[in-house]
């Protein structure tokens, strides 16, 4: 099955190098996982979504990655999820609300699972104008509160919305 255009964009934004450890957040039906998954070679995605229906079809999907252990899924809401603690060089979500509506626990269990120097990218449709600067002031304020900030911002006009996906790094320790 063909991926969308703005799925194909995050994967590519993440860009998970070969043996990378990556945690997707809202893995749906597993298409981000997937293509994650194809560039993490001998590396690992462990996709969490909190309905068992998206992540059976996600098995489905990744069916050669799942039994090859290339990717992991669990049916669980992230805070439920049990990961490994700094772990994770990358964790990437497309569009998961929870990152930008107060008060996003969520931002509490990927700070814990980030590995040093691992990145963390919120992917999002940008559905009208001035949109991806509400989010991205949401996200700033989340995750700064977490030691988290924004080391890049990255915009597509892909189809049928545009996209857009903060990259945040832990700050410095201070």
């Amino acid at each position: 099955m063909r991926a969308s255009e703005r799925l194909a964009w995050a994967a590519a934004v993440v860009d998970p190098a070969p043996a990378e450890r990556v945690l997707e957040v809202g893995c749906g039906h597993g298409v981000l996982a997937g293509l994650l998954a194809d560039r993490v070679g001998h590396g690992q995605v462990v996709a969490v979504d909190r309905s068992p229906t998206m992540v059976a079809a996600a098995a489905r999907r990744n069916r050669a990655a799942v039994a090859v252990g290339r990717v992991v899924l669990q049916a669980v809401a992230l805070a439920d999820a049990e990961l490994p603690e700094s772990w994770f060089d990358a964790v990437v979500s497309f569009d998961v609300r929870a990152f930008w509506t107060p008060p996003a626990p969520e931002w509490d269990v990927v700070r814990r699972v980030l590995a040093p120097g691992g990145r963390v990218v919120v992917a999002f449709s940008v559905m009208g104008p001035g949109a991806d600067d509400r989010i991205r002031t949401a996200v700033h304020r989340l995750a700064g509160e977490r030691g988290l900030t924004e080391h890049a911002v990255h915009r597509a006009g892909t189809a049928p919305t545009p996209s857009a996906a903060i990259e945040l790094r832990a700050g410095p320790a201070g």
